[in-house]
C-alpha cells in the first residue's frame, strides 16, 4: 500500500516539474518574441542596431578591450544621459564613431568650436583614441555589466532564433488545437453511449 501512494506520489511531483519547466520555457520563448519585436522596431524605424528600450540600452561586448571591467561577451546595459554633467572622466560610455558601436572610458574633455569633445580609451591601450566623441554620437553612459549574458543575448537577437521560436508557437498551437479536438470527439461518443 506505502509503495503504490510512494509511486503515485512521485509521479505528480514530476508532472509538476515538467510543467514548471514548460512554463518557464514558455516564459523565455514570450520574452525572445518581445526582444526581437523591439530589435526589429529599432532596426527599422530608428535605424540603429542595437537594442534600446526607454534610454536602455543592452549591447553585446564583442572585444576584449576593457580587460577585466568589461570582460568580453558581456552583457552592457546603458542609460541615456539627461545633461551633460551626467558624463564625468573616468565614466564608461557606449558610442558611434565611423559607424562602429564602442564602449570605452572617458580620459578627458576638450572644447573643439563651442562642443564638448570627450577623448576617450579603452583600458587595454596605452594611449588615447584618436577620434573624439561629440556629445550626439553617445548611446549612454555604463550602468550595469553582466558577464556572459552577451552571447545569450546575440543568439537570442538572431533572426533565425525569432523564426525558430515562431515555428515552434505555431506548431503548439496546432497541437493544442487537434487535442482540444480529440477531447471533445471523446467526450462526444462518451456520452452518446447507453
Amino acid at each position: 500500500m506505502k509503495k503504490k501512494k510512494e509511486t503515485k506520489i512521485k509521479f505528480l511531483k514530476n508532472a509538476r516539474n515538467k510543467q514548471v519547466i514548460i512554463r518557464i520555457l514558455y516564459v523565455f520563448l514570450v520574452l525572445c518574441v518581445i526582444l526581437n519585436i523591439i530589435s526589429l522596431v529599432n532596426s527599422t524605424i530608428k535605424k540603429i542596431d542595437y537594442f534600446n528600450l526607454c534610454g536602455i540600452s543592452l549591447i553585446s561586448m564583442e572585444s576584449k578591450q576593457m580587460g577585466k571591467e568589461i570582460p568580453k561577451n558581456s552583457l552592457v546595459i546603458t542609460k541615456e544621459y539627461k545633461k551633460q554633467e551626467d558624463i564625468e572622466i573616468n565614466d564608461n560610455i557606449a558610442y558611434i564613431v565611423n559607424g562602429k558601436l564602442r564602449i570605452n572610458k572617458i580620459v578627458g574633455k576638450d572644447v573643439e568650436d563651442g562642443k564638448i569633445v570627450y577623448q576617450t580609451k579603452s583600458n587595454n591601450n596605452y594611449y588615447n583614441d584618436l577620434e573624439g566623441v561629440h556629445k550626439d554620437n553617445i548611446i549612454g553612459k555604463v550602468i550595469g555589466v553582466v558577464p556572459i549574458f552577451g552571447i545569450l543575448f546575440k543568439i537570442l537577437q538572431s533572426k533565425i532564433i525569432t523564426l525558430f521560436i515562431i515555428i515552434i508557437f505555431v506548431i503548439k498551437f496546432i497541437y493544442n488545437k487537434n487535442v482540444y479536438k480529440r477531447r471533445i470527439k471523446r467526450n462526444k461518443t462518451l456520452r452518446d453511449r447507453p
